[in-house]
């Protein structure tokens, strides 16, 4: 009894599972702009080089903290949030955010943009 009960259950579970199967999404990098000779090249050398200027970014950040913190004493009191983006979240977006294969970052290279280049590829879709 339980031997045909466990292969009903397996019958049913199997027929079932065509039903709620979903189409597959198109992948984010297969856009446009995707080009599949430039990926050894941006493994090798961009990602690399985007790493170091990261790193740079950040030290250079660092250093320029003190002259940064006095301009930031007039309004808008914006210059930490300014300068970290240009020296640190610009680059590491371009590092880490960017689909492997793509040259250029979607908008002005910053994480939201980023996001948002994905969800409209898949709304496309």
């Amino acid at each position: 009894m339980n031997k045909y009960l466990l292969l009903s259950l397996l019958c049913c579970f199997f027929l079932i599972q065509p039903v709620q199967a979903q189409p597959k999404a198109k992948d984010y990098t297969k856009t446009s702009d995707y080009n599949p000779y430039f990926v050894p090249f941006d493994l090798l050398i961009t990602r690399p080089l985007g790493l170091a200027t990261t790193v740079v970014g950040t030290t250079l950040f660092v250093a320029m903290s003190p002259f940064t913190a006095l301009s930031s004493i007039a309004p808008p009191h914006d210059a930490f949030e300014r300068v970290a983006d240009a020296f640190i979240v610009v680059p590491a977006t371009y590092t880490f955010l960017r689909p492997m294969g793509k040259f250029l970052c979607p908008g002005n290279c910053r994480p939201a943009d980023v996001e948002a280049a994905k969800l409209e590829s898949v709304k496309k879709q």
